[in-house]
């Protein structure tokens, strides 16, 4: 009688198979694709202007900065002042303030002076180097007291002084009145002091029926900005010659043209103060 012979199972294993499992299956094998250059963030301005004596920030963000490093150039004279995270310069008012998180490679100056105003590089250390550059203004604002140097007043007559700072990138914090080194103050009716602080700031300052003791040397001194000062006369008598500079008026020609100055300079004063109350 014939034996039927064994036919194996679809999924079983031999003899000599049996306890020998198929080989483990790693990851396939890729090759490395190239790496990205690195790039400046165009969302950052490259122009900073700040005040004079703040602190100015240079803002340099950087991505796929990989293995290279940042540094910052003072264009004007080629001098490194930082790498990474070093400064590299003896004046204390500049720091490299890198926030690695955000990729900013930030360049910190302290007490900004105009003569900081310039064109600075944040340089990549890739292949080829790449750089960006930062345009700084230190702008210092100034004060003007309009009818400055001199002003004349007749005894009991009102001292109106106006102060103007034309422009500062920011508000200033404070502006005050000074009358001889002394902070002047409002005192009831007879001193007012009105005060509008912007970019384009005005002040006025107003004494009513002028007394002897208010003669002498006002000065308007805005923060972070050069102040100005005026010296004020309070003369007695209808035309003293002081009034017209020195010299008495004889000319009728001199005569017109001292009233017509008086009228210019009154005018122009008008129109700041209609602005000013608007």
């Amino acid at each position: 009688m014939e034996r039927k012979r064994s036919v194996p199972r679809v999924g079983s294993q031999t003899g000599c198979q049996r306890g020998r499992g198929p080989p483990p299956r790693g990851p396939p094998l890729t090759t490395p694709g190239p790496t990205l250059p690195p790039v400046f963030d165009p969302r950052v301005s490259n122009n900073v202007t700040v005040t004079a004596t703040k602190t100015a920030r240079l803002s340099c963000i950087v991505h796929n900065l990989g293995n290279n490093s940042v540094s910052w150039i003072r264009h004007r004279d080629l001098h490194i002042l930082s790498v990474g995270s070093q400064t590299y310069t003896s004046d204390d008012r500049f720091e490299a303030v890198p926030h690695a998180a955000k990729g900013d490679w930030m360049l910190r100056i302290k007490y900004a002076l105009p003569r900081d105003s310039g064109q600075y590089d944040c340089q990549v250390s890739s292949t080829p180097p790449t750089a960006r550059t930062v345009h700084l203004t230190v702008v210092e604002p100034k004060a003007k007291i309009l009818r400055a140097p001199e002003m004349h007043v007749g005894l009991g007559s009102p001292i109106n002084l106006t102060c103007v700072v034309a422009y500062s990138p920011e508000p200033p914090d404070y502006l005050h009145w000074y009358h001889k080194e002394k902070m002047v103050r409002k005192d009831g009716d007879r001193v007012s002091v009105r005060t509008e602080l912007d970019r384009s700031s005005l002040s006025q300052l107003v004494v009513r029926r002028a007394r002897p003791d208010d003669a002498g040397v006002y000065t308007c001194s805005p923060a972070h900005a050069l102040e100005h000062s005026i010296t004020v006369h309070v003369l007695t008598g209808e035309y003293p010659a002081a009034m017209q500079g020195g010299s008495s008026v004889t000319c009728a020609g001199r005569r017109r043209w001292a009233l017509l100055l008086t009228a210019a300079v009154t005018l122009s004063t008008s129109v700041l103060l209609t602005y000013f109350y608007m």
